[in-house]
């Protein structure tokens, strides 16, 4: 439960993400029938193919992990989930997407080393002509600790892994980038498969980005054994943390003989930070509330082939926040999403969902 003091960031939150939903609905305007042949894009550098059914077949892997980090004695302790490898199909047609998948048993049988986690992960990248955009939400329960052994920490539990299934995380983000060079470079052509990058092209990005980050346990974060590793800032069993700020980066694809194609996207965001914690010291159930500073990342890579019809792709995106809690202490987190896309284009409109779009103007 978010403590009450921490209300009007919250109204502060939910204002600017009203704010940044504006440039959203723009970016699904992108299609063809808005700004005519080719849906705007320079076709010596880009092939639209929004206006036809693009199907996919892929493989996917979300992650999000948190870190505290101790400067000045060179402590790090980082908390992973135990994430699922999914597989799934999808299709986009008129700048839309939809992508349903399934976590299968038979990719997933390390419960035994890492623990089980459950989690309700949802994750979208709305990928306009002149707006990319990023909307996540997430609750996890149950983490595992990455780097050390149960031994070494004293730990007695059934998993090959020191484990803590009562951590409970959720978390909440928006983004939204404006692409300057919206005519001849195409997010959607490395990410969404219903483009084709024909010459290399880049563009600037900026934008703006608001996130929550929500996170409970029922002692301190930092094991027994690690106290003197890190500060007491850091010793905390509960916090909520939001950060808003501004965004900017670039964004490039390279194409070799039209076909093969790398693209690289990294923006730095820098604003203010609001956070509540519960410390887990000797003052027990005390209550550190602050401002400060926060630094905001965001990472796309993606390699592949690409052309008329079929598109093969591998891809990754991560968001990176991380909050200064002291002069040398830090607490970040991320969460991101790796996929391996075999894409199809079939030369068909879909008719009844033309008709609907048109009827409300998309």
């Amino acid at each position: 439960m978010i403590d009450p003091q921490m209300r009007p960031v919250r109204v502060m939150f939910f204002t600017l993400l009203g704010v940044l939903s504006i440039p959203c609905s723009k970016a699904q305007n992108d299609g063809p029938g808005v700004n005519g042949p080719n849906g705007g894009y320079d076709s010596l550098y880009v092939k639209d193919y929004t206006h036809i059914l693009t199907t996919r077949l892929y493989t996917s892997s979300k992650t999000n992990s948190f870190t505290f980090t101790d400067n000045d004695t060179g402590g790090e302790l980082v908390y992973r989930p135990n994430n699922r490898v999914n597989l799934g199909l999808g299709a986009s047609y008129r700048a839309f997407t939809l992508n349903l998948g399934i976590g299968f048993k038979f990719l997933n049988k390390d419960d035994g080393a890492k623990g089980s986690t459950e989690y309700f992960d949802a994750q979208g990248n709305m990928f306009g002509r002149k707006w990319v955009t990023n909307l996540f939400f997430q609750t996890y329960k149950g983490y595992y600790i990455d780097g050390w052994s149960k031994d070494s920490l004293g730990w007695d539990v059934p998993t090959e892994l020191p484990y803590r299934g009562d951590i409970r995380q959720s978390n909440f983000g928006f983004s939204a980038l404006h692409v300057f060079n919206n005519e001849r470079f195409s997010y959607r052509a490395a990410f969404n498969q219903d483009a084709w990058q024909r010459k290399s092209a880049g563009s600037w990005l900026l934008g703006a980005y608001v996130t929550f980050y929500d996170l409970h346990s029922d002692s301190s974060m930092v094991p027994g054994v690690l106290e003197e590793r890190f500060d007491t800032t850091l010793q905390f069993r509960s916090g909520s943390f939001l950060d808003m700020g501004v965004i900017g980066g670039y964004a490039h694809t390279f194409v070799v003989a039209r076909r093969w194609f790398l693209t690289g996207s990294g923006a730095l965001g820098f604003g203010p930070t609001f956070y509540s914690k519960e410390l887990d010291t000797a003052e027990s159930g005390s209550t550190d509330e602050r401002r400060g500073g926060g630094v905001h990342g965001q990472g796309r890579i993606a390699f592949g082939r690409n052309g008329p019809s079929t598109c093969i792709a591998l891809s990754y995106n991560v968001e990176n926040v991380t909050y200064a809690l002291g002069d040398s202490e830090n607490f970040g987190w991320n969460v991101g999403n790796f996929r391996v896309n075999l894409a199809h284009r079939f030369g068909v409109k879909v008719k009844p969902v033309d008709k609907v779009f048109d009827n409300i103007g998309l």
